[in-house]
């Protein structure tokens, strides 16, 4: 909460700062616009060469925060004269000790003048401002206590951070699964789908492979389903497999690969049948190419767009989702 506060009360003093001329601000050797706020105590020495700073930041263009760093994982940067960055908020670490928070101003026009193209946000235009605000929350003349602080904030924050990627996972992979939505629906209007599946119960049917069909359409041969744990969505399976193509009935592929069952992270086609298995069993899967690779084959891939599949697999591990 008491971060909540102080981020407010420096976002108002900024929205105050940056409407006011330059000659509020005081310049660096390279034209950069900074302003220290003086919240330390005096008694405390400023940052020197060597001494690692623990800070906070926001960055705005314009009026829109890019990232902040308030209520994550604080930045900690070591001060270096030596290898300062001309026309960056680094140049001001120098001049500033615990307590400390400052504003800095960096021209968009200065930055392309310079060719830092590259450190420019994606919708920076020319006129626009790249607006730090820094709080320093302490200096650290000590690596052995700049370690500790460091593991003691990153363990404070892991749980966020794990919260994080999971939201980025499961946000990617409802993204991933719209747009296979998407793919197979113009495949159904085009007929693509039907064909694939009325060709591949002809093969089995000529084969005389008595597979059970699955899913939106892999068929499965349970030779033997296995004794260990079942393979559920969200599950650490391990598969030993042979992938073949269909159409040639040649070999392309022999491994082991583990992957969360469900999760997107392999063809549908995987998806769909090795639900059907315990640790310890065996099998074949027949997977029509729309639950293959579709018509998007890695380059330099040994098979055409919407071949079809033939998986000899061996569920050698599963490991349950601790969520179950």
């Amino acid at each position: 909460m008491k971060h909540k506060y102080f981020l407010l009360a420096v976002l108002a003093a900024v929205v105050s700062m940056t409407s006011c001329s330059n000659v509020d601000y005081n310049k660096t050797k390279s034209g950069l616009l900074y302003k220290i706020i003086k919240k330390g105590n005096s008694s405390d020495p400023i940052a020197k060469p060597g001494n690692v700073i623990k800070l906070h930041f926001v960055q705005k263009l314009n009026d829109s925060v890019l990232q902040s760093t308030f209520g994550k994982m604080p930045f900690f940067t070591r001060v270096d004269t030596s290898a300062v960055v001309a026309y960056s908020p680094s140049e001001i670490l120098p001049l500033v000790r615990k307590g400390d928070s400052a504003v800095v101003v960096q021209m968009v026009d200065s930055l392309l003048n310079r060719g830092l193209q590259m450190q420019l946000p994606p919708s920076a235009k020319k006129g626009d401002r790249i607006i730090f605000t820094i709080k320093i929350v302490n200096v650290f003349t000590n690596d052995s206590l700049v370690q500790k602080d460091y593991e003691a904030e990153m363990k404070r924050d892991m749980p966020r951070q794990q919260k994080e990627m999971q939201e980025q996972m499961a946000k990617q992979q409802k993204l991933r699964k719209e747009q296979e939505e998407k793919e197979e629906e113009e495949l159904r209007k085009s007929g693509e789908v039907d064909r694939e599946l009325s060709a591949m119960e002809n093969y089995l049917k000529t084969k005389k492979i008595n597979a059970q069909k699955t899913g939106k359409g892999t068929f499965v041969l349970v030779k033997q389903q296995g004794n260990g744990s079942a393979a559920n969505v969200g599950d650490s399976v391990t598969v030993k497999y042979t992938g073949k193509i269909l159409a040639t009935d040649s070999v392309f592929e022999s491994g082991t690969y583990t992957f969360p069952l469900g999760q997107s992270k392999v063809i549908q086609g995987w998806d769909e049948g090795i639900k059907l298995f315990r640790k310890g069993g065996t099998g074949t899967l027949f997977v029509p190419g729309f639950l293959a690779y579709g018509r998007n084959v890695r380059p330099g891939s040994p098979f055409k767009p919407f071949d079809a599949m033939i998986f000899d697999v061996e569920i050698m591990d599963v490991k349950p989702n601790p969520v179950h």
